[in-house]
């Protein structure tokens, strides 16, 4: 898959994402994608040569997504905790915005990875691990110099560091949205929970 990707393939991506969210990953087709998109299953393979290759470049784009909403508001400038809050406050509204893909991601931890991997399947395993890898380092790098400058307090950093993730990732786990829900309800929980991280760190 090509790092920038092209409208019908994030269409299809969008597609896919859904389905594998609503239907399971295990369960779901490229018949059931096509279906969703009002397409052929040719239309799906001119882009994608499998589900598994779908499954992966779904995978793929959950952290791109999350890092092109926190890029724009990294400032060193600032206070290591101030420049936090605003990642974070980015990263859950993103995660709001691309529910189905981190949605999808969290299934495939549930031990759906493939019995006899591809070389394929192995060098897309390694261009995610290198892609989510990338992305914690931007948090990584704001709590390390927040503990080096005495603003957070010092702990293990992996561990500050991936707990502080899961619990930003946490609507992924519960959220659904609802016809009910009350106008910026996703707002006042993407705040919520990055008071919630920073309040971890210092």
């Amino acid at each position: 898959m090509p790092d920038t990707l092209t409208e019908p393939q994030s269409e299809i991506l969008d597609a896919a994402a859904t389905c594998f969210m609503k239907l399971g990953v295990s369960v779901a087709s490229v018949d059931d994608i096509a279906r969703s998109l009002g397409a052929t299953k040719g239309r799906i393979y001119h882009h994608f040569a499998s589900k598994g290759a779908l499954l992966g470049a779904v995978r793929l784009q959950a952290p791109e997504f999350t890092r092109q909403a926190i890029a724009p508001v990294i400032d060193d400038s600032l206070p290591p905790g101030r420049n936090f809050h605003n990642m974070a406050l980015a990263h859950v509204a993103a995660v709001f915005a691309t529910l189905p893909y981190h949605k999808v991601v969290m299934q495939h931890y549930t031990g759906l990875e493939p019995k006899s991997p591809t070389e394929a399947d192995r060098a897309m395993e390694a261009r995610i691990m290198a892609a989510n890898a990338g992305y914690e380092n931007l948090f990584r790098a704001v709590i390390h110099k927040g503990m080096e400058l005495g603003e957070f307090r010092r702990q293990n950093l992996s561990v500050a560091l991936h707990s502080v993730l899961i619990l930003l990732n946490a609507p992924v786990f519960w959220y659904s949205p609802r016809p009910s829900e009350p106008e910026g309800f996703t707002a006042q929980v993407a705040r919520q929970l990055a008071d919630m991280g920073l309040a971890a760190l210092i």
